[in-house]
């Protein structure tokens, strides 16, 4: 099986387990301890305290006791009024299905009204009685889930954000590699850049998705305060290296896909045609072709210390290729010069790995 499918399943398999011993521990309490004697909705408030960030528990417990007290608050002045007939029925309903539009109730806002209508028609004219014993219930269960959840296998989803944000490393660098054969010959723009461009906007989304994720996990979690990551305080990695190194790809990212719009508008567009940008000559064009080469391996070894000398490489190539087309009187006619354009986009690609790696 592969590795992100095996750490899906052990993730899933988790979750079930929190679950399962939240709503038995629930119901056990609710029923012996306390002594209600159908204690229904402990069980089922326990398992809206399980989710796979603490944070996100605490969260939708929140928004699940107001939806609940939101819809015992409907039914009692119906039931006391109308009683659990079909005027009352139609009156309990519209009423709360008007309050689940409220956004701030979250995805599940129709619970108000299923419990509005459960409150009404098994509570009826006694719907105070009937209500108050399963508030205690929805608490217990509440409170019964997030322990659970914090004390059970909680979850750090910081490996998973490295992961994706190295995925994302690859992929650029991939990609900037692509860009450096077009370079060669814009008149052939290769299909093959097209690809990893698709590729390098799908795995940015889900290398931000998993950095937020894995910060979300770290909120309200007592294993990122006390029991550390994997063990010990000082084995602990820097829980933000991930952010800042995505924040830094994304940079990278950005200018890349710059240099290529440059290089897609020197060749006259998607229809081909050759632009007067680039230079007649090959030189330039292999020259940066090679700095591209250059920048998408230091962004390939981004992870690492920083290799002053191949750095160093890639500031003279950078500097060789700005020589000859930044000197005063170069400029080209037009409102861009395509050739400038690029070499200001690389330099400050450069700039931005050297930056990343120290």
């Amino acid at each position: 099986m592969p590795f992100a499918g095996r750490r899906y399943w052990e993730e899933h398999t988790k979750l079930t387990v929190k679950a399962v011993v939240a709503a038995v521990v629930a119901w056990l309490t609710a029923k012996h301890l306390v002594g209600h004697p159908d204690p229904y909705f402990a069980p089922l408030a326990a398992l809206l305290g399980v989710y796979p960030t603490v944070v996100r528990s605490v969260q939708e417990s929140l928004r699940y006791g107001a939806k609940f007290v939101l819809g015992a608050a409907l039914a009692i002045p119906v039931g006391l009024l109308i009683g659990p007939t079909t005027l009352g029925i139609a009156v309990v309903l519209l009423v709360s299905m008007m309050v689940a539009g409220w956004r701030r109730l979250g995805d599940q806002s129709s619970q108000a009204a299923f419990t509005a209508l459960f409150a009404l028609l098994f509570g009826g004219h006694q719907v105070v009685a009937y209500v108050l014993p399963r508030l205690g219930d929805v608490a217990l269960g509440l409170l019964v889930g997030l322990v659970v959840n914090a004390t059970v296998f909680p979850p750090l989803y910081l490996r998973r954000g490295e992961d994706a944000v190295g995925e994302m490393r690859d992929a650029l660098a991939d990609a900037i590699d692509a860009l450096a054969e077009d370079v060669v010959d814009p008149l052939e723009w290769d299909p093959v850049w097209e690809q990893r461009e698709s590729r390098l906007v799908n795995v940015h989304g889900q290398a931000r998705y998993a950095v937020e994720q894995g910060e979300s996990s770290m909120l309200a979690n007592p294993r990122a305060r006390w029991w550390g990551y994997p063990v010990r305080r000082r084995d602990v990695p820097d829980k933000w290296a991930a952010a800042r190194r995505l924040n830094s790809l994304e940079n990278v990212m950005s200018y890349t896909r710059s240099i290529a719009a440059t290089l897609r508008l020197t060749m006259g567009g998607d229809e081909g045609g050759e632009g007067d940008g680039l230079p007649a000559d090959t030189a330039f064009r292999h020259g940066y072709s090679a700095l591209l080469q250059k920048l998408a391996d230091l962004v390939r070894n981004l992870s690492d210390p920083l290799d002053e000398d191949r750095f160093a490489e890639a500031e003279r190539m950078q500097e060789e290729l700005e020589r000859p087309h930044l000197a005063p009187g170069t400029d080209v006619a037009g409102l861009l010069d395509p050739v400038k354009e690029m070499l200001r986009l690389s330099r400050l690609l450069l700039d931005q790995v050297g930056a990343a790696r120290r």
